[in-house]
C-alpha cells in the first residue's frame, strides 16, 4: 500500500464523514418544528406518513407535547384529518407524531405533537387499497404505447376510486418524460378490473394509478369507492429495536467501519515501511 493509496483513503473518509452531517439533518424532509421528545428519539421512529381522521372517545383529541405526557398542545375535534409524520411505540402504546400549523403563520413555525394511534382512523389511500386486493395485483411487464398520442393523462387515487388526484396536459406529460417516470416496475404495479380494465401504478411513496386502457377518460366509474374509516393495524415494525431503520444510524456505522479499515491499513503501512528501513 503506497502513500498515495493512504491518502486517497482518508479523502474518502473526510468526505463521508462531511456528507454524513447533511444527510443526517436532511433523513426526514420536512421542515422540523422544535420538540425535545421528537429529537431526542428520532433514530427510533418509524415512517408512516399517511392520513387519518380524529376518532376520540371524548369526541376531541389532545394533541401531547410527549407520549404520553399531558401536556397539551393543543386539541382537535372528531372528524378532523391529521397527517401522522412517524410513530413510536411507548409503554406497550402506539403514538404518532403530526405536525400542527399555526393559523396565519408560515408551515416552518408548526408545532409538533403526539397522539394515540389507537383514537384515529386511518383515511383510505393507495396503501389500504394495496391491502385489500393484495392477491389481485402483480408486477406490469408491459409496454406504455398506450401514452403515446394521448393530450392529457388522468391520475387517480387508486383503481375505481373515482376520485381524480389531477390531470397533466401535453406540456405537463412532456415536462416529466412520462415512459420513462412509468419504468418503474414492482410486484403490485398493476390491477385488471372487472370491466378488464389495466390500471398501472406511478411510482410515489403513496402510489397513484392511471388506466391504461383508458388514459384519457375522466368519468370511469367509482367501482371501488372508499369504505367505512378504520383503525390501522401496525405490522412488525414495532417488534424490538428499530434503530437500524434509521438512514443517520447507518451512516455513523459506515463511518466508523471506514475510519477503522483506514486505521488499520495506516499501521500495515507503517509496519511495513519500518521494516523496510
Amino acid at each position: 500500500m503506497t502513500k498515495r493509496h493512504i491518502t486517497a483513503l482518508l479523502i474518502i473518509a473526510v468526505i463521508t464523514i462531511s456528507l454524513a452531517l447533511p444527510l443526517s439533518a436532511g433523513a426526514d424532509v420536512l421542515i422540523e418544528p422544535g420538540n425535545d421528545f421528537y429529537e431526542r428519539h428520532v433514530n427510533e421512529l418509524v415512517s408512516l406518513r399517511r392520513d387519518f381522521y380524529v376518532n376520540s372517545r371524548s369526541g376531541s383529541l389532545m394533541v401531547e407535547y410527549a407520549p404520553g405526557s399531558g401536556v397539551e398542545v393543543t386539541t382537535l375535534e372528531n372528524g378532523e384529518i391529521i397527517h401522522i409524520i412517524s410513530t413510536y411505540s411507548h409503554n406497550g402504546k402506539i403514538w404518532g407524531v403530526t405536525d400542527i400549523e399555526k393559523p396565519g403563520r408560515p408551515y416552518r413555525e408548526a408545532f409538533r405533537g403526539w397522539v394515540p394511534i389507537d383514537e384515529l382512523l386511518v383515511v383510505y389511500d393507495s396503501i389500504s387499497f394495496e391491502e385489500d386486493n393484495s392477491t389481485k395485483l402483480y408486477n406490469y411487464t408491459g409496454n406504455f404505447d398506450a401514452l403515446n398520442d394521448i393530450s392529457e393523462l388522468v391520475v387517480w387515487k387508486w383503481p375505481g376510486s373515482g376520485i381524480i388526484i389531477t390531470v397533466l396536459d401535453e406540456e405537463r406529460l412532456a415536462g416529466l418524460s412520462i415512459i420513462d417516470f412509468l419504468s418503474y416496475r414492482d410486484e403490485r404495479s398493476a390491477y385488471n378490473d372487472r370491466e378488464g380494465r389495466l390500471w398501472v401504478a406511478l411510482p410515489i411513496i403513496i402510489k397513484q394509478w392511471i388506466c391504461l386502457s383508458d388514459p384519457e377518460n375522466r368519468d370511469i366509474p367509482a367501482f371501488n369507492p372508499e369504505p367505512a374509516p378504520r383503525l390501522w393495524k401496525p405490522g412488525d415494525e414495532h417488534q424490538g429495536n428499530t434503530w437500524w431503520r434509521s438512514l443517520p444510524a447507518l451512516i455513523i456505522i459506515l463511518v466508523v467501519v471506514l475510519a477503522a479499515a483506514t486505521a488499520v491499513l495506516i499501521r500495515v503501512f507503517l509496519r511495513k515501511k519500518k521494516a523496510d528501513e
